[in-house]
Parts: structure tokens; sequence; C-alpha cells
């Protein structure tokens, strides 16, 4: 799919305005890449935003004995990482590789903030979009804690934590 495409009809662009998607739109980058590129590294400080307008990529995150990769799922058409790379300056939690030849479009963090501090109005709306995500992620997070004392599986909440901080990319 196209940028305007994958703009106007992915969930999470749906209360954009027209002319917000339009400003959005000539300030991303489309870029193709092939399989087995990987877009961020585990432990890395890229601050890019991207939309995957074609193809798939996987979130990994290394074991903790270092040995091999845990699969934190899988992102298609319209999904978006590096959401919070570009309002929290902290080492990406897993790494992100496509798994077939991938388009994405991509919003650096000097780009993004000359949009934040120029258009009130899509600082808001990404404002929207950074709490909600976080809101799911304390969700499950919680969910995952009740779940933990109730049943006394900690390997619940280790779970839950992992989830969450891989969705923070």
């Amino acid at each position: 799919m196209d940028l305007p495409t994958i703009l106007q009809t992915a969930p999470t662009f749906a209360d954009f305005t027209q002319s917000e998607l339009e400003v959005l739109e000539r300030a991303m980058r489309v870029d193709e890449f092939p399989a087995g590129h990987v877009f961020v590294k585990e432990g890395g400080k890229d601050r890019n935003l991207y939309v995957i307008l074609d193809g798939e990529v996987q979130l990994l995150h290394k074991h903790s004995a270092g040995q091999g990769f845990d699969d934190l799922g899988v992102l298609t058409s319209g999904d978006l990482f590096g959401l919070q790379s570009l309002v929290y300056d902290q080492p990406r939690y897993s790494e992100c590789r496509a798994i077939t030849p991938v388009s994405v479009a991509s919003l650096p963090k000097p780009v993004f903030d000359t949009l934040y501090n120029l258009h009130f109005s899509l600082a808001e709306r990404f404002q929207y979009i950074i709490a909600r995500q976080m809101v799911r992620e304390l969700r499950r997070l919680d969910e995952a804690v009740a779940a933990a004392m109730q049943g006394g599986d900690i390997g619940l909440l280790s779970q839950a934590a992992a989830d969450v901080r891989s969705s923070s990319g």
C-alpha cells in the first residue's frame, strides 16, 4: 500500500484530519528494504518512527543468557514501531528486523520535533497516540500482576513485563 492510503485507513491515525495527514505525509520518507534488514538494534539509540506500508517486521529480544532471541511478535501493513523513541531517549529494548521485503515510511526525531512545535493539532494527536499505547501497556502489566498474585505464577508477570517492553520498542 502507499503512504496516503495507510495514513487514511490505519486505526492509529483515525482521529487525524485530512490536512494533518497531508502534513504528516509530506514529513515522512518512504523507503524499501530487503528481508533481513535490521531497522532497530536492541540497545541502540535509533530515534525514528516507522509505519509499515507493506511487508512484515519481526520484534525480537535477546535472551538474558545472551544466546538467541525471543520472538515478541510480527508487525504488518499499517502497524508502527518506534513511537516511544520519539519522546523517551533510552536504548531500545527490542530488535526490529524485516522478515520479508518491506516498504516503510519513517519520521526522524528532528522532523517530529519540528512538526510537534509548529503544528499544535498534530502534537495533540501524537500525545493521544502515545498515551493510548502507554495505557494499553500499563493495563497488560496490571492484569499480569493481578493474575500472578492470585495464581502465584511469577512467570506471568515476567512475560507481561517483556510484552510491555517489546511494544515500547
